[in-house]
C-alpha cells in the first residue's frame, strides 16, 4: 500500500491510488505546523518536523501509523527557540530504528534523540524520548 504523508502546515495523509484527496491528521498538537516529514514503515511511525507557538519554537511530532490513514499521536519534542529570519527553525527530520535526527537552519550541528520502545521491537510502537 502506497500512502503519501505531507508536511505543508497541516499534517495530511492520502492514498493516491484511491481518491487522492488528503485527510488532515487531527491528532497533531494544536498550533503545530509541519515543514518536513520522514516515514519509517519498519517502525510504523512518521516523524514530522515543524514549528509551534506561532513559529517561535521548533519541534518534531511522532505519529504511530499502524493505522496508516488514521495516525495516532505518540509524542512531541520541542528542540529549540527560533531566531530572527527563521534561524534555528527545524528544516529536516529523519528516523532510523529508534533514532530521530533533525537539522535546524543556521547550525552545522545535527540533533539526535532516541525513542523508547513501548512494546517489543517487532511491533514498531514507540513512546517518549530516552
Amino acid at each position: 500500500r502506497n500512502l503519501l504523508y505531507v508536511a505543508n502546515g497541516p499534517i495530511t495523509v492520502q492514498d493516491p491510488r484511491r481518491d487522492g484527496w488528503p485527510t488532515v491528521v487531527k491528532t497533531a498538537p494544536d498550533g503545530f505546523e509541519a515543514l518536513a516529514v520522514d516515514v519509517s514503515s519498519e517502525r510504523s511511525v512518521a516523524v514530522f518536523g515543524g514549528v509551534i507557538d506561532d513559529g517561535e519554537s521548533s519541534a518534531y511530532v511522532v505519529l504511530d501509523i499502524s493505522d496508516p490513514l488514521a495516525p495516532s499521536f505518540v509524542n512531541m519534542q520541542v528542540v529549540g527557540k527560533n531566531g530572527r529570519n527563521g534561524s534555528g527553525r527545524i528544516t529536516g527530520v529523519a528516523s532510523a530504528g529508534r533514532n530521530v535526527i533533525y537539522v535546524v537552519d543556521g547550525s552545522s550541528k545535527i540533533g539526535h534523540d532516541r525513542l523508547q520502545s513501548l512494546a517489543n521491537s517487532d511491533e514498531g510502537f514507540i513512546q517518549g524520548i530516552a
